[in-house]
């Protein structure tokens, strides 16, 4: 008796033949992220900002692509401005760097959009006033 073959048995019958990918799309792996925080309504990188985004240069291959993604809270007064000027901090932080020359740069300003704690409005959340970094190895 034949019966209709079921979902299973033709995804591994492609797999077996090298018809799919046997790697789901969904367990691609993401660029390597890194967050640099700041203090309140400020651009300025901390002594601990700086070292990190060290740190983070030591791993960036000569012709790697960057983004740099501004962000801030929703208690600071203009936050487009001040997660652009974040932005640009790091960039400059970096383009310091003779080893860094090659590198493409791109930054980006979130202001309030993507925070990594949702709050409502006027409310100071330190993990949201950060400069994402996003290596694309």
């Amino acid at each position: 008796m034949l019966h209709a073959p079921n979902r299973r048995s033709v995804l591994q019958f492609a797999a077996a033949f090298g018809l799919v990918c046997a790697t789901p799309v969904f367990a691609v792996s993401r660029q390597p992220a890194f967050n640099v925080f700041f203090d309140f309504e400020s651009a300025e990188m901390s002594e601990a900002a700086t070292e990190l985004a060290d740190r983070i240069a030591q791993q960036m291959l000569p012709n790697a692509r960057v983004i740099l993604a501004g962000n801030a809270d929703t208690a600071e007064a203009h936050p487009d401005r001040i997660s652009y000027t974040r932005g640009n901090t790091v960039l400059k932080h970096f383009l310091r760097k003779p080893s860094l020359s090659r590198v493409r740069f791109n930054v980006l300003t979130n202001g309030t959009s993507s925070p990594l704690v949702r709050t409502g409005p006027n409310v100071r959340e330190p993990q949201n006033r950060r400069v994402e970094i996003v290596l694309d190895l």
